[in-house]
């Protein structure tokens, strides 16, 4: 994926000495943002809220195969707010986005790059009496590249459209090839 980094962002890149932290943004019925970092992280003016949340953000390489691209990313002592979310189901098909920033060795943030960009997939919460964690799958945009689209010219399609109509009710039995204008 072609990028336009900043000229100090690429120095900073480059830096043998370099610290990073995720930015991870659930844009839910309200937008959650977190990071990784241990204090709060400003960028592109929406603040990531440090609290010791996060517990992972899996590796993800890019290639130039069209494929679908999963990343899981772990989350604990999760809030009330996160955990009614999750269980009311207000999660699906939302989207997720993650950012590797880049800090210089003022701990001011230089930059941040996309890390991945998709759609939660599925959520699981696991607690018990002393913690409660949170694994989240999100996959990329190509995740439902398989779903059909449509309705189907068959009957059942029809009556689940309209109950009492039966134009689709013989639609099996026409004939195969079927000449118009003759």
């Amino acid at each position: 994926m072609p990028r336009s980094l900043s000229t100090a962002l690429q120095t900073q890149v480059s830096s043998t000495a370099t610290k990073t932290a995720f930015l991870v943004e659930l844009n839910l019925s309200s937008t959650i943002r977190l990071t990784d970092y241990y204090t709060n992280v400003v960028y592109d003016s929406n603040t990531y809220e440090a609290g010791g949340s996060f517990l992972s953000v899996d590796p993800t390489a890019e290639t130039g195969q069209l494929q679908v691209d999963e990343i899981n990313i772990g989350f604990s002592n999760i809030t009330d707010q996160v955990r009614s979310l999750v269980q009311t189901g207000a999660f699906t098909d939302k989207e997720v986005e993650i950012y590797l920033a880049y800090f210089d060795t003022n701990e001011a943030i230089v930059g941040a790059i996309n890390y991945f960009t998709g759609q939660i997939r599925n959520v699981s919460i696991q607690e018990n009496i002393n913690n409660s964690v949170l694994s989240m799958t999100v996959a990329s945009h190509w995740s439902n590249w398989n779903l059909t689209k449509g309705r189907h010219y068959s009957d059942e399609s029809q009556q689940a459209f309209s109950s009492n109509d039966k134009g689709m009710e013989f639609a099996t039995q026409v004939k195969e090839d079927v000449r118009w204008g003759m």
